[in-house]
C-alpha cells in the first residue's frame, strides 16, 4: 500500500467541552516612558464576574473572521480607541478554561492610554509596569475539578450511577496582587503566558 502523509492542515480545535469562544487583547502602552499593561475593571452591573480585572475582548461572533477580529473589534469597542492606534504583535496560547470559555488572546501595543470607555461593560482602567509581573512571582492556589452527570445522561452507563459529585483533578490558579489590585484567574494565566513568550522573542 502507499502511505502518502496527508499534505499541512490547519490544526483546529476539537472540543467537546461546549465552551464559549472569546478573544482578548493583552495591550502594551508606554507611560512617563515605562512599558505597562492596560487591564480593565468590569462594571459591578454584570451578571459574568462582575467587579473583575481583565483585558479588553470578549465573544467572538458570527461576524467576526477571526479570534483576531473579535479581539480587536471588542477593543474599539470598550476602550474607544482608533484602529490606527492598535499594532498587533502576535498570538499568545489559548486558554481552554475549566469555567467555560475559551480564550484566544493576542498581544499588541498601542499608541495612546487615554481612553473613552464603554460604561455599560467597564467601570475604570488601570496600567501596571511590565517590569513589576517580570519581578514578582505569583501566588498558585488549587481548585478541584469534578463531574455529575447531568439529567438525561444514558442510564445504562457507569457514570450514571455515580452520587453526588466526583473529583476528577485539580488545576492551578494563578493570583497577582498589585497594591489593593487582584488579577487572577485567565487573565493572571494568560500575563504569565505573555511574559514567556515576550522573553522567548527578546532573546531571537
Amino acid at each position: 500500500m502507499n502511505y502518502e502523509p496527508w499534505p499541512d492542515r490547519v490544526v483546529r480545535q476539537n472540543s467537546c467541552l461546549n465552551t464559549a469562544q472569546t478573544a482578548v487583547l493583552v495591550p502594551v502602552v508606554h507611560v512617563d516612558g515605562q512599558e505597562q499593561l492596560v487591564f480593565e475593571v468590569r462594571s459591578s452591573k454584570l451578571t459574568w464576574q462582575p467587579g473583575d480585572i481583565c483585558f479588553p475582548g470578549g465573544g467572538i461572533e458570527e461576524g467576526d473572521n477571526s479570534p483576531l477580529e473579535a479581539a480587536l473589534r471588542e477593543t474599539r469597542e470598550e476602550l474607544g480607541v482608533a484602529a490606527a492606534q492598535i499594532h498587533v504583535l502576535g498570538p499568545l496560547d489559548y486558554v481552554e478554561s475549566p469555567v467555560g470559555v475559551t480564550v484566544w488572546p493576542f498581544a499588541a501595543c498601542m499608541d495612546t492610554h487615554t481612553f473613552t470607555i464603554s460604561r455599560g461593560e467597564i467601570a475604570e482602567t488601570f496600567t501596571v509596569p511590565l517590569p513589576w509581573f517580570a519581578a514578582t512571582i505569583p501566588e498558585v492556589y488549587k481548585i478541584d475539578i469534578a463531574t455529575k452527570p447531568a439529567p438525561g445522561f444514558p442510564s445504562d452507563m457507569a457514570l450514571s450511577r455515580q452520587q453526588g459529585w466526583k473529583q476528577r483533578r485539580t488545576y492551578d490558579v494563578l493570583f497577582y496582587r498589585y497594591g489593593q489590585r487582584i488579577i487572577w484567574g485567565i487573565t493572571a494565566q494568560i500575563i504569565a503566558n505573555f511574559l514567556s513568550i515576550r522573553r522567548q522573542m527578546q532573546a531571537l
